[in-house]
């Protein structure tokens, strides 16, 4: 048996120096390398491809000039369009304009998101049993007086992730926002102004409000659109400026940004991949170039996946597997809500309880949230307007850690019917012409059926 100390020096086998090298080895990166640039958290110094939003904004909030600001504005868009950026930096810059920003994402309910807000304006929070109505009372008072103090007469209550509260049903989400316009309300008679802007990756409408919320909060809206090509590459180009000691190749950042926008429109994980290629450029002792984008592009998916799938409810995990397997069997990429639940309760174990439609719906926006899943939203004539969701990360990787066994089993299912079309459709070469078009008659209403039969085992 070896000495403990033998055994941890044999196996470890670190002092001293060696920590000083590694910091010396860290040091001497940052001097070519300044990874702060390119922390996707970072605020940006300038507002890339936003002109339109940034002037909606302004417009809504400089009529406090007058007297007049609109009660509530909805800011709606995917994940990484620059939305609560956009919004501190317009609240920051226009003048005689109080503000704070509540990220409602750490709350859990309604009332820890009353907490939230009381903690950014400085105030203890209150217990559960002291009720919502006093929390309101305590956020009304610490805004008069923060107004009063500053002699500025507007103040903006920007709620990040507003859609989070959304899934706490008993603490009445929508009543919670009819309490803060109300409170909107309460203030203009006494001479100020509030203005609530509720961030979401979704329109608040779909949210199910009740109709005396929409009448009040009216339909001032922001839409950000996924970023542009041009946008990403403007938002590269001012970051890496001041990311890296030397100049990097355009195109570097030229296919960083084509990547970025023709997958997401993400302008934070535009940054995270630029980052990551960057430290693997540097890991291997070598100038940054394309084939480490796709290295590290290849790396954030895989570890996106998995974070998000260990970290995923039983349920959720079902989900993102059905998407998987209606993608890897069928070809396609967008699917509705609809065929997606239909997919959910086809792999459902037996004996498990079945959640309802509206819940997987959420579980779907909670994975946009993620960046595994994309939507788009579009008219479907007279039945008004519908989601389409698709997968953004090759179905194998999703499959294979949702279960290898169960994947497996569609893997071989799907071969074996691709081997099974070879051989019933492929047997028409070398027939006479005569025979060739009573084979072709048959051939076809076959290859009907066989459709048929295939569509009903992926479920379309």
């Amino acid at each position: 048996m070896f000495p403990v100390e033998i055994i941890l020096g044999r196996c470890y086998g670190i002092n001293k120096k060696e920590i000083d090298d590694i910091i010396s080895q860290i040091e001497k990166e940052e001097s070519v390398f300044k990874k702060s640039a390119l922390d996707p958290l970072m605020p940006p110094g300038t507002i890339m491809g936003r002109k339109k939003q940034t002037e909606q904004l302004v417009r809504y909030l400089v009529g406090h000039k007058n007297g007049y600001v609109v009660p509530y504005i909805s800011i709606y868009g995917r994940s990484g369009s620059g939305k609560s950026s956009l919004a501190k930096f317009v609240c920051s810059n226009v003048p005689g304009i109080s503000y704070v920003l509540v990220n409602l994402r750490k709350a859990k309910t309604v009332f820890g998101a009353a907490n939230l807000i009381l903690a950014e304006l400085g105030v203890p929070g209150l217990q559960n049993a002291q009720g919502i109505n006093l929390a309101i009372d305590s956020v009304q008072k610490e805004i008069i007086s923060m107004l009063r103090k500053q002699g500025k007469r507007l103040f903006v209550l920007v709620l990040d992730e507003l859609d989070a509260i959304f899934y706490d049903k008993r603490g009445k989400p929508s009543d919670f926002v009819y309490k803060l316009v109300v409170l909107a309300e309460k203030m203009r008679e006494q001479g100020l102004l509030l203005c609530i802007i509720g961030i979401s990756n979704n329109v608040l409408s779909e949210y199910g409000l009740d109709d005396r919320v929409r009448s009040r909060i009216g339909s001032s809206e922001i839409f950000f659109e996924p970023y542009s090509k041009s946008d990403i590459l403007g938002i590269l180009k001012e970051r890496s400026q001041e990311a890296f000691s030397s100049k990097i190749n355009p195109k570097v950042l030229e296919y960083c940004a084509d990547m970025s926008s023709s997958e997401h429109g993400d302008a934070r994980r535009a940054i995270d991949l630029l980052r990551v290629s960057a430290e693997i450029a540097i890991s291997r002792k070598e100038p940054l170039g394309i084939s480490h984008l796709e290295m590290a592009q290849e790396e954030l998916q895989k570890d996106r996946v998995e974070r998000t799938l260990a970290n995923a409810s039983y349920h959720m995990r079902l989900v993102c597997g059905g998407l998987a397997r209606v993608s890897y069997l069928d070809g396609g990429q967008w699917y509705s809500t609809s065929v997606l639940y239909k997919q959910y309760c086809s792999v459902l174990q037996k004996g498990t309880r079945q959640l309802g439609y509206r819940r997987i719906s959420e579980m779907l926006t909670d994975l946009e949230n993620t960046g595994l899943v994309i939507s788009q939203t579009g008219s479907k004539g007279r039945n008004g307007y519908g989601t389409l969701y698709k997968l953004v990360v090759p179905p194998e990787v999703v499959g294979n850690l949702v279960s290898k066994e169960w994947w497996d089993g569609i893997v071989a299912a799907k071969t074996a019917h691709e081997s099974a079309q070879n051989k019933a459709f492929g047997s028409g070469a070398g027939l006479s012409s005569s025979r060739k078009g009573l084979f072709g008659d048959l051939v076809k209403t076959l290859e009907q059926n066989s459709k048929e039969e295939w569509k009903r085992y992926v479920g379309l």
